[in-house]
C-alpha cells in the first residue's frame, strides 16, 4: 500500500487537557491488568501461538504491542505492510488477550535518517546522532512530525475499530533532547511566548553577568558545549521548552487516535522522576499515568524509591488508579553488574504498585530477546524457556492477582491493607540458602516481631519485613 505523504504541518499546540478516561472500563472487564511489552516481529509465527497459549496460562490479559515496529509497518516511505500486525492482534483476541497499541514512532527507520538527516537529533556538543539505536530524532523537526503522524495514521487507520485494542500507547519513554538549529528556531519563538520582550528575557535571565545580554530573539541558541558554566536559567529554560516539545507530539498523536477512537484511553510511559520532562505538564493529557520502574536488587534502598515513584504517579493520576507499565523480572541490560531477583521480589515489586494504587502490573517484555541490544533484559519467558522457576512464578503471580482483583478502584489505605497482609509478606523473600524449615540453621534467625510466622518459613535476614 503507498499513500501520498501529508504535507507538512507546523509544530501543533496544547489546547488544553481532555476528558481523562481512565482504567475504569478496562479494569472492570479485566480485572487487575497483568502482561507487558509483547514483540513479536522478533519470533516466527509459529511462536507466536506458543506465547498465547503461554499467556493464558499465566492469567496475562493485557500486552503491548508495535514500541518498536516502525521498520517492519514502513519498511520504505509511504509503503505499509500491516498485514502480520493484524494477524497478531487476531490471534491474541481470540486468545481474549487485550492489546495496548504502540504508535512506533520512538525508533525511526534507518530510511528517514538517511533521506532527511535533519530528521535526527544534534547533542549538546554539536553532533548529529547516527541511525542504530533508538531515540535519535529531533522533536522539532517538520519532517520527522508528519512522517510519525503518518505512521500512526496507519495504524489508527486500520486497527481503530479492532476488537482486540483496548488502549493506545503513544511513542515509548519521551525524554529526548535536541540542540539543532530546528529546536534553536522553536526555543526562539517559545522565548517569546514566554516573556513577550527580549528585555524581559534579559531581566529573568540575569544576563548582565559575563556579558550575556541580547538585543534580538535571533541571537539566542540552545544550551550547547561552551569553556565554562552555562547560565543556569538558560538552561532550565531549555529543559521547560524540550518537555513542552514533546509533549506537543504526544499530543499531534492523541488527538489523531481520539478522533478515530473516542472510547479507547490513550497513554505513553512515563519514568518516575525523569528530571527531563515536566509530568505535572503532562499528567492532564495522558487518559491513563502509566510508569516505568525498575529497582535494583544490589540498593538497599530501592523499595524507597519504587514507592516514592509509585507515590508520584498516584499524585499525578489525582488518586486515580494508574498503572505499572514496565519493570524487570530480574536482570536489565544497562547495569554493568546485576544481582538477579528471585521470583519472590518479583513479586514483591509488583504488590508494592498495587498497594499503591496500581491497577496494572506490567513487565518489559514477555519473551526474552534472542539478540540485539535486549538479549541481556530479563523477560516473563527467559531464553531457557517456559519450564523455569521464574515463569512458574510469573503464572503464580498472574492466579495471585486474579486473587486480588478485589481491589480494583479501591482507595490506597484499603488496597495497602488487603495486598500486604501477613499471609502475602511471609513467603515473598527467598534469601540464598533459606528455605521453609531452614529457619535457625540459615543464620539469620526469627522474625523479631512474627516469630509464629517464622515458623512458617519466612526468613527476615536479620531485619523485619512486616508491615
Amino acid at each position: 500500500m503507498r499513500l501520498n505523504p501529508a504535507p507538512v504541518k507546523a509544530p501543533a499546540r496544547l489546547t488544553g487537557p481532555p476528558a481523562r478516561r481512565g482504567l475504569d472500563a478496562l479494569t472492570r472487564e479485566l480485572g487487575l491488568l497483568y502482561g507487558g511489552d509483547y514483540n513479536p516481529e522478533q519470533w516466527p509465527r509459529e511462536v507466536w501461538h506458543e506465547d498465547v497459549a503461554l499467556m493464558r496460562a499465566a492469567g496475562v490479559n493485557l500486552v503491548t504491542v508495535g514500541v518498536f515496529s516502525w521498520a517492519l509497518l514502513e519498511p520504505r516511505p509511504g509503503e505499509f505492510e500491516l498485514d502480520w500486525l493484524s494477524d497478531v492482534l487476531d490471534l491474541l483476541h481470540a486468545g481474549a488477550i487485550g492489546v495496548d497499541l504502540a504508535t512506533p514512532t520512538a525508533s525511526p527507520p534507518a530510511w528517514l535518517g538517511l533521506r532527511w538527516p535533519e530528521t535526527r537529533a544534534v547533542t549538546i556538543d554539536g553532533v548529529r546522532l547516527s541511525h542504530g539505536s533508538r531515540n535519535h530524532f529531533c522533536p522539532s523537526s517538520p519532517v520527522y512530525r508528519e512522517r510519525a503522524l503518518t505512521i500512526a495514521g496507519a495504524l489508527v487507520d486500520r486497527f481503530a475499530a479492532h476488537p482486540a485494542v483496548r488502549m493506545w500507547h503513544i511513542g515509548n519513554e519521551y525524554g529526548q533532547v535536541c540542540h539543532c538549529d530546528l529546536c534553536g528556531a522553536e526555543f526562539q519563538a517559545w522565548l517569546h511566548r514566554r516573556y513577550g520582550t527580549v528585555d524581559e528575557l534579559n531581566r529573568a535571565w540575569g544576563t548582565t553577568f559575563w556579558s550575556q545580554r541580547y538585543d534580538d530573539w535571533a541571537e539566542i541558541v540552545p544550551p550547547r558545549a561552551a569553556p565554562y558554566l552555562i547560565n543556569p536559567t538558560q538552561n532550565l529554560d531549555y529543559r521547560r521548552f524540550a518537555s513542552d516539545q514533546l509533549l506537543a507530539l504526544f499530543v499531534e498523536q492523541r488527538d489523531l487516535v481520539r478522533r478515530a477512537a473516542p472510547a479507547t484511553p490513550v497513554t505513553t510511559n512515563f519514568m518516575g522522576f525523569h528530571p527531563l520532562t515536566d509530568y505535572w505538564q503532562w499528567a492532564p493529557e495522558v487518559d491513563v499515568v502509566a510508569d516505568d520502574t525498575y529497582g535494583d536488587p544490589a540498593d538497599e534502598d530501592s523499595p524507597l524509591r519504587q514507592g516514592l515513584a509509585h507515590d508520584l504517579m498516584r499524585g499525578l493520576a489525582g488518586g486515580a488508579p494508574w498503572m505499572l507499565m514496565e519493570q524487570a523480572p530480574s536482570a536489565v541490560n544497562w547495569r554493568p553488574h546485576n544481582l538477579p531477583k528471585t521470583p519472590g521480589r518479583m513479586r514483591l515489586d509488583s504488590l508494592r504498585a498495587i498497594a499503591r494504587g496500581a491497577d496494572g502490573s506490567c513487565f518489559f517484555q514477555w519473551r526474552q530477546s534472542a539478540f540485539g541490544a535486549e538479549r541481556f533484559h530479563s523477560a516473563l519467558v527467559p531464553h531457557a524457556g517456559p519450564d523455569t522457576r521464574l515463569h512458574r512464578a510469573v503464572g503464580a503471580h498472574g492466579a495471585e492477582l486474579r486473587r486480588l482483583d478485589r481491589v480494583v478502584g479501591a482507595r490506597v489505605e484499603a488496597r495497602a491493607a488487603f495486598v500486604f497482609d501477613w499471609s502475602s509478606w511471609w513467603a515473598v523473600e527467598e534469601p540464598a540458602g533459606c528455605s521453609p524449615g531452614a529457619l535457625g540453621r540459615c543464620g539469620h534467625g526469627q522474625c523479631p516481631r512474627r516469630p509464629a510466622r517464622s515458623g512458617r518459613g519466612f526468613c527476615c535476614r536479620g531485619r523485619c519485613l512486616s508491615p
